[in-house]
């Protein structure tokens, strides 16, 4: 590819008399721009394939442009002897319109660099017509001719990327906003036609959506996913990640294990929807998901994995009423005795009430397992071995976790 940083330095001046000719046969030229035009347009339709047919830009488009960048350079040509730097209007022009079309920019710059060619073979014939053929001064000049060819051929590329750079953060600004629209439930029946593919998902559901924290950057996130097999957008605000994925193919599961790769992480996931219109009411509930972690747990979760918790957070108020009535005196006493009760008590409610499977992953005797449980019946006044026990317990220490009571 041709470089389009600019040419350092101004363009190198030959003889007066080599300007003068040079911009006689430029004054020449321009009286057959229309010929030239077409022969231009003909050899880039020839050299470009994605010119042919109108594929890039339209043959109507392709000529007017031609046309006018021809303009401009013979025009240059013909002003050197009293200026020093070309014009760039319509190179500037060129490289903002092709950007906004989507041509690639190689494609654009060997274009501009062919008319750079069949301007240089023209001068060369209107020299050889001529009866003195003037060709020694014209290759004088020729330096220049290439030089100005760069400078303006670096003024397509500027112009092109300043375009694109802006093309990119306004198609940007406008993802976010849609996404911030559909999270929120705001997004209007219009938004809801063309999200999918603004957003890079499939037409149709289901959807579901995430929202993690610590907050990554989400390009590096939306990368991680498709790695994994899972399409997604994402959109940061209040220090979190907020995700909108397709769980068409692996489901929730293949969503849950793709961000549990993302370590640490924590992060909630709503149930699945059917459609983009329900994905605001996905958001508040993959919210509520992560609010029932605990503060100092990393852990990827739906919200049907963690429902009693989810009701706890709805109502501090009577999450924490809840942790101090059942949990007591247990709250209270040495931080020491207190963690080896509080490990014993998990593992035993999480172990289906076995002393033995408590005892082995303690590991301690069976028996001290059997005091821990008598001295937490006594600190709670709840019987940790019945039923009603293991229900006022397991809720009453999930609230005490989120509440961060046990610290």
């Amino acid at each position: 590819m041709e470089s389009t940083e600019p040419v350092d330095g101004p363009l190198q001046r030959p003889t007066r008399r080599s300007l003068r000719l040079l911009a006689s046969l430029a004054a020449s030229l321009a009286a057959r721009l229309e010929e030239i035009t077409d022969r231009t347009v003909e050899a880039i339709c020839e050299r470009e394939e994605g010119y042919r047919e109108g594929r890039l830009v339209s043959m109507e488009e392709l000529r007017r442009t031609v046309h006018d960048s021809l303009a401009e350079y013979l025009g240059v040509l013909t002003r050197l002897p009293e200026e020093q730097e070309p014009a760039r209007d319509q190179a500037w022009a060129v490289g903002r319109s092709r950007a906004e079309l989507g041509v690639p920019l190689e494609s654009v710059l060997r274009a501009y660099r062919l008319g750079g060619s069949v301007i240089w073979d023209e001068l060369l014939k209107e020299a050889r017509r001529r009866p003195e053929r003037p060709t020694d001064d014209l290759m004088e000049a020729a330096e220049l001719v290439w030089q100005m060819t760069d400078e303006l051929s670096s003024a397509v590329g500027v112009a092109y990327r300043h375009s694109e750079a802006g093309l990119i953060s306004r198609d940007r600004n406008r993802r976010e906003s849609l996404l911030q629209g559909l999270l929120s439930g705001i997004a209007s029946e219009r938004d809801l036609v063309f999200a999918a593919e603004t957003l890079g998902l499939p037409e149709h559901g289901p959807y579901l959506v995430a929202v993690a924290e610590p907050a990554r950057d989400g390009e590096q996130m939306q990368r991680l996913m498709t790695a994994g097999g899972v399409r997604s957008a994402w959109l940061l605000q209040g220090g979190r990640q907020s995700g909108l994925l397709a769980a068409a193919r692996g489901g929730t599961g293949l969503v849950q294990k793709c961000l549990g790769r993302m370590v640490p992480i924590r992060a909630g996931l709503s149930p699945e929807v059917s459609s983009l219109s329900d994905v605001g009411g996905a958001y508040r509930q993959a919210e509520l998901a992560l609010r029932s972690i605990p503060a100092h747990r990393h852990a990827v979760v739906t919200l049907d994995e963690r429902l009693p918790a989810a009701l706890l957070v709805v109502s501090p108020d009577l999450a924490r009423r809840l942790a101090h009535r059942v949990l007591g005196k247990l709250l209270e006493i040495d931080r020491g005795e207190r963690a080896a009760l509080l490990r014993t008590l998990r593992l035993f409610l999480a172990g289906d009430g076995s002393v033995v499977q408590v005892a082995a992953q303690v590991p301690c005797h069976r028996n001290t397992v059997l005091n821990r449980l008598h001295r937490i019946r006594e600190l709670t006044g709840v019987n940790p071995t019945t039923p009603a026990g293991v229900t006022d317990l397991t809720l009453a220490l999930e609230a005490a976790e989120l509440l961060s009571l046990l610290d």
